[in-house]
């Protein structure tokens, strides 16, 4: 079953954060190529802009690193587009009040599902409401993570 990035996977690749290593070794360890939907590009790329305004990001690095997402995206990864049956699901995971989800995080979560795929993201919430619904999913910097750093 191949992986589905969400936005906080592939920006903790793209801007080379701390656990971009453990997401590149679960993703090295599957023999399937993983899936980069263009709604998690677009909201990895909004997350790297908001890593220029806080200044976490040269704004002179926004080419270089923009250059490297697309490039990433669309030759690592296998591009896919979200569609309204995405969305319908995801309006049906946001009125669950259980699930306490933001509608980026419900789209991911229906994205992977539709798509068959294991949803990989650093969020917690979004993995806890991933697993009440059913759909695969990892976080590769949880403790308990094939490729997690061990202590």
């Amino acid at each position: 079953m191949p992986f589905y990035l969400d936005a906080s996977a592939l920006v903790a690749i793209i801007a080379l954060e701390p656990t971009h290593v453990v997401v590149r070794a679960v993703i090295a360890a599957d023999r399937d190529v993983p899936i980069v939907s263009d709604f998690a590009r677009a909201e990895a790329s909004a997350a790297l802009m908001r890593l220029v305004r806080i200044r976490n990001l040269a704004r002179s690095e926004v080419p270089v690193v923009l250059k490297r997402l697309d490039d990433w995206a669309l030759t690592v990864a296998e591009a896919r587009k979200t569609n309204g049956e995405d969305i319908e699901a995801a309006t049906a995971f946001v009125r669950r009040p259980e699930l306490t989800l933001r509608a980026p995080a419900a789209i991911h979560i229906a994205a992977a599902h539709r798509l068959g795929a294991t949803l990989l993201t650093l969020d917690r919430g979004l993995a806890r409401a991933a697993a009440t619904l059913g759909v695969p999913c990892i976080n590769p910097a949880e403790a308990d993570a094939p490729g997690a750093p061990k202590d």
